[in-house]
């Protein structure tokens, strides 16, 4: 190659290296905060507590709101961890004088090791202000409403502990893993269950779901097994194991097997279960097992589900059967619809199917970790490695978003366990057609909590059966999910799931074209240099040629 030859190809390498390099250095600078604290009136705050400006102490709550004693029944049987069951130190509590519970949407963040993520539990307002936030465990995973109790929910949260701590369970080091509840407004805590196991990342609980005042379901990851536990006497009174149903030669590795991560229970007193590495969600019923003609998804069927997350059911009286669900490595958000195989109607049959009814993703979305269906129609979703919470118009809308450091679980207040009320989306695509609004007939339908930035730029337009949704149709856009569907998932995930807060699938591509244009221009330069071991060849053949 000549010497204009070589001048024109440094050139180019160097454009796509600065360009590159660029990319991701503007990505650093332009990101927005990921923990919450950072955000708005907290930190402004000078304090906070009961006796912070600004921030209402029980006195000031509505009569019997603020109080919101922990139901009869409830325990403190492993303390909190420092052994009282108290209010949190100085968090910042809601002013229910100043938020309705509808106008909150409540957050639990996981936070890492290798990461500046800070593991949260905070509470938003449709402003993007932070009303609650505690940050007193090491990982917060599930987070639900209370029944009957507006600003109260229940969470589950993780401590790591080591030494003397965890003599009871024989090793050196330890979860302790705690079902709590919590009143927002006054800060009071109290511990409803609470378990130390004898594993830190594959012993941590991701999910507690409550059956009654005396009875919660966990999902047991260690166990690989879902227990009913009766939490005024610490005992499980009934387990389901995985193994009574799965081979032992499927699923994850030998102390990770299943890395069953959600449990819901159904009203007919049914167990739908998360089974993540057997990407399947399967339906237990106590005492006969799996009934399988209900599961959904297949061994090495990654197109079905991919290592999902929290699945929430849909029931007949709001157009289910229907379960949506984050179908996690897959970088997208779904929803499955049960219906006849022949006439195509919704059924709970034995002989029903599992149809894909909606779906959602944008270039942003990156390991998704919880949808749920809102009373107006919209999905409340939980973007892990996107950083953010997000709320979803069924024409694919972003219609409220909030940035926050790796979540795993969203709801909105005043919505019930999982943010219950919404509707199947087949049922919603009845109702409204292609129409905006639709008739308004069905309670909740069509009334949404978060209106769009900009009205203008979407409709409520409901998208065919089935089809995956996109915010904008762009090539910018279209490019990027393009790119996103051909990387290996599981390569990226574990590359942000260690990479600082404001990484994103973006900034690791644009960071893996400037590493590969870095050694491709090093290797050039190498081959055009007299060094290069080919240059011995080149200059037989130059002389060959000159012969």
């Amino acid at each position: 190659m000549d010497g204009p030859s070589k001048r024109v190809a440094r050139a180019l390498f160097a454009a796509v290296l600065v360009l590159a390099a660029g990319a991701v250095a503007s990505s650093y600078a332009t990101a927005e905060p990921n923990v919450a604290r950072t955000h708005g009136s907290l930190a402004d705050a000078s304090g906070s507590g009961p006796d912070a400006p600004g921030v209402a102490g029980p006195e000031a709550s509505p009569t019997g709101v603020a109080s919101d004693p922990v139901a009869p029944g409830l325990t403190d049987p492993g303390g909190s961890p420092d052994g009282a069951a108290s209010a949190a130190e100085d968090p910042l509590l809601v002013d229910p004088a100043e938020y309705d519970p509808a106008d909150l949407t409540v957050v639990g963040t996981q936070g890492f090791y290798a990461s500046d993520e800070q593991a949260e539990l905070v509470a938003f307002d449709r402003s993007g202000e932070v009303a609650y936030y505690e940050d007193d465990y090491r990982v917060y995973f599930d987070v639900d409403p209370v029944e009957g109790r507006p600003y109260t929910v229940e969470y589950l949260a993780s401590e790591h502990r080591d030494g003397e701590a965890c003599a009871t369970v024989r090793t050196d080091r330890c979860t302790f893993n705690v079902f709590e509840r919590v009143n927002l407004t006054s800060g009071e805590t109290r511990t409803v269950y609470g378990e130390l196991t004898p594993k830190i990342y594959s012993g941590r609980w991701h999910d507690v779901d409550r059956i009654n005042e005396s009875h919660v379901a966990v999902a047991d990851i260690l166990r690989d097994s879902v227990r009913v536990v009766n939490v005024t006497t610490d005992e499980t009174v009934y387990e389901w194991n995985a193994s009574a149903y799965f081979p032992d030669d499927v699923g994850g590795a030998a102390g990770d097997w299943t890395h069953i991560n959600d449990v819901e229970v159904l009203d007919d007193g049914r167990f739908m279960v998360s089974v993540r590495n057997m990407d399947r969600v399967v339906f237990v019923e106590p005492g006969e097992g799996v009934d399988a003609n209900w599961t959904l998804g297949e061994e090495d069927n990654y197109d079905i589900l991919y290592e999902q997350h929290n699945p929430d059911y849909i029931p007949p009286e709001r157009g289910g059967p229907a379960i949506t669900v984050a179908d996690s490595e897959n970088s997208r958000l779904l929803e499955y619809q049960r219906v006849d195989p022949e006439t195509g109607e919704a059924t709970t049959a034995a002989d029903g199917e599992w149809v894909r009814s909606w779906g959602w993703r944008d270039s942003r979305l990156q390991w998704p970790r919880d949808v749920d269906r809102l009373p107006s129609g919209n999905s409340l979703i939980v973007d892990t490695h996107g950083d953010r919470i997000a709320e979803i118009a069924p024409d694919g809308t972003v219609n409220w978003s909030q940035t926050v450091g790796m979540p795993y679980d969203v709801e909105r207040l005043g919505t019930g366990d999982e943010s219950a009320g919404g509707h199947s989306m087949r049922s919603i695509r009845d109702e409204r057609g292609t129409t905006a609004g639709g008739s308004g007939s069905r309670s909740g339908v069509g009334v949404p909590l978060f209106q769009p930035a900009n009205p203008d730029t979407g409709s409520d337009t409901v998208p065919p059966a089935g089809q995956i949704t996109h915010p904008s149709r762009g090539p910018v856009e279209t490019v990027w999910v393009a790119l996103k569907e051909l990387t290996p998932s599981l390569v990226v995930n574990g590359a942000l799931y260690a990479a600082p807060s404001w990484v994103r699938f973006t900034d690791l591509a644009f960071g893996g074209l400037a590493a590969l244009t870095a050694v491709a221009w090093a290797g050039t330069e190498l081959y055009w240099s007299q060094y290069s071991p080919l240059a011995s060849v080149r200059e037989r053949l130059r002389r060959a040629r000159g012969a």
